[in-house]
């Protein structure tokens, strides 16, 4: 995978400005119109809204989509809550239906919190979309999903088997209870393990609300009243560190296993120091930009056409399959394993 430099100046802009407008913008110019494909010299505004700015992860999510905005000259305001902020993330939707923009699309933290607020937007003629996190399908037309549900489920327990065997009593630490992505996951884990692992035990589900400090704190508190616990899903990038620093503090580095979602600026030091050796993402630049061409789709007037030969063009990441064409679910590819041995190549 080819290094890009996260940069430090938009991390820091984004944490600042919070709610108060933090944007990406750059101006662009073909459009296409929902109802008249021939608007198609109209200027293009999409607005892109990360479940929250504090995480490497969407903010690289918002790299990738400037970079296919720079290719389709369309003009991109990248703004979103400083934390998983649900009612935030519902007046910046308001905000951009106000405005008319032509394109909103979302990493929701709540699917059916966030539907009426994207489903006003659909209704006053904007294209709808989500990537990441979905909402409600009937408040978009299309969703760009990084991995199926079921691959996922599946990854995070096979990785857990390797480091903690295949039997025992299980702890997950989620982002907030209402995360449709993490909860899909933990279904699928669930029924994976039935089929596969019928020893392996999920025995509770903490919230660590995309907050390092608190999947920490809620790690400590659980594996110093169940010391019998055998390993620690953390299935949000923001728990993966927290979960760590707690297996350190506790001196349970090769005692309790962790394993799940990681980006790696945040864990790397972890996985070449043992404390997990194994964790799963994908590339947040390729999402973001893939969620450019879901709406240059939309935009074009092409959707139906797409649907019809089974996939969407993406720009340099090609083709991007439907896996689900009545719900408008597309499919960006299979997750990446990062270990101490690759992590490095990876900087975001």
């Amino acid at each position: 995978m080819k290094k890009r430099m996260l940069s430090m100046v938009l991390i820091t802009a984004l944490l600042l400005c919070g709610l108060a407008g933090c944007t990406t913008e750059k101006a662009g110019g073909a459009s296409g119109d929902k109802k008249d494909e021939g608007k198609s010299q109209e200027k293009v505004t999409i607005g892109m809204c990360p479940k929250f700015t504090s995480d490497p992860y969407m903010v690289a999510a918002g790299e990738g989509a400037q970079e296919a905005c720079d290719e389709l000259g369309y003009t991109l305001d990248f703004n979103g809550p400083v934390n998983a902020d649900i009612a935030a993330q519902s007046d910046i939707i308001d905000q951009w239906t106000q405005k008319k923009y032509t394109a909103i699309t979302i990493s929701a933290n709540d699917a059916d919190a966030l539907s009426p607020a994207m489903k006003a937007a659909q209704d006053a003629g904007i294209y709808t979309s989500a990537w990441d996190a979905d909402v409600n399908a009937d408040s978009r037309e299309l969703f760009l999903n990084q991995v199926t549900f079921e691959g996922m489920g599946k990854t995070m327990v096979d990785m857990m088997v390797e480091e903690a065997g295949s039997s025992g009593d299980f702890l997950v630490v989620t982002a907030v209870l209402t995360a449709p992505n993490q909860n899909a996951w933990i279904e699928e884990m669930k029924k994976y393990m039935e089929a596969n692992y019928p020893d392996m035990k999920i025995v509770d589900i903490l919230a660590g609300d995309e907050d390092l400090a608190k999947s920490r704190d809620v790690t400590l508190n659980y594996l110093r009243s169940h010391p019998e616990t055998k390993g620690v899903f953390a299935v949000t990038g923001m728990a993966s560190p927290g979960v760590c620093e707690a297996i350190e503090q506790l001196d349970l580095v090769g005692k309790v296993a962790v394993t799940g979602l990681g980006v790696p600026s945040l864990i790397k030091d972890y996985l070449k120091k043992g404390t997990i050796n194994q964790c799963c993402l994908w590339s947040p630049y390729d999402i973001g930009y893939g969620a450019m061409y879901l709406a240059k789709t939309q935009i074009d007037g092409k959707l139906d056409e797409a649907k019809e030969q089974g996939y969407i063009e993406a720009g340099r990441l090609g083709k991007l399959e439907f896996i689900d064409k009545d719900k408008g679910i597309v499919l960006l590819g299979d997750p990446l394993i990062f270990t101490k041995d690759n992590v490095d190549d990876y900087d975001f």
